[in-house]
């Protein structure tokens, strides 16, 4: 049975074009960048090592919660980082979030760097963000996300287990020298499942080679993450402070 985790480019691809057809800014606006951001992944997993090593957490257990942002006077999408850790509930798919020791980061453009800001929303991004329902956007049939005061449909962070998923996407691609991870906008459909919206805004995350070389296609390999991105991150809303498992 396919790992629900993994990603080909295909689907890569539609979910990409899927965001790019129900987030915009104000009347229909796509000016913004920070749709895929590239960092070095030596930075990033420098940083997840190092919670490790100061907190003695088990690597198993690390989760990673990004929350989505907005940059307004550079008009481009970010990162919130925070790295906690995971621990069993009765349900084996489910695990709560302990942040009683965590750390955060900032991940914009192509830098990380440590962050002060903890919260687990960002107001720039709801009030600059407008979700339009059908395909084709209509200035007036567009909602803006931070309309939604109960925090019970629009996506603020979502989770991902960082050995089970965003460790083996660079293991199974051989740790290339040099290489970059990304952290792609997209889109899926939601179906009759949950969250409340149709078209959550999630991520991808996926590899680059130094030279920019993009680590995606449709062939299937052994290792299941080679050439291929990750995108079973456990959106908030509608579940919060916990990540499960497919």
């Amino acid at each position: 049975m396919p790992n629900p985790m993994v990603v080909n480019l295909t689907q890569y691809n539609t979910m990409r074009t899927t965001f790019q057809a129900h987030y915009f800014l104000s009347n229909c606006g796509t000016g913004f960048g920070g749709q895929d951001i590239q960092i070095s992944w030596s930075t990033f997993s420098g940083y997840v090592q190092a919670f490790i090593t100061a907190t003695g957490a088990t690597a198993s257990t690390v989760a990673l919660r990004f929350v989505l942002c907005y940059d307004t006077g550079n008009a481009e999408l970010y990162l919130r980082l925070q790295i906690c850790t995971m621990t069993a509930t009765n349900d084996p798919d489910i695990f709560d979030l302990d942040t009683t020791n965590c750390a955060w980061y900032k991940i914009q453009g192509t830098s990380m760097t440590s962050s002060n800001v903890t919260n687990l929303y960002d107001q720039d991004y709801l009030d600059n963000f407008y979700y339009c329902a059908s395909g084709t956007c209509n200035p007036n049939a567009l909602v803006n996300l931070a309309s939604d005061t109960g925090a019970v449909t629009y996506v603020r962070n979502v989770v991902f287990p960082w050995t089970q998923e965003v460790l083996e996407i660079d293991t199974d691609n051989g740790n290339p020298q040099g290489c970059k991870v990304c952290f792609a906008a997209i889109s899926y459909a939601a179906g009759n499942a949950s969250p409340a919206v149709a078209y959550p805004h999630s991520l991808a995350v996926y590899m680059r080679k130094s030279d920019g070389t993009v680590l995606l296609d449709d062939t299937t390999y052994l290792r299941e993450f080679k050439r291929k991105a990750g995108d079973f991150g456990t959106p908030c809303p509608p579940h919060c402070n916990v990540y499960i498992f497919p």
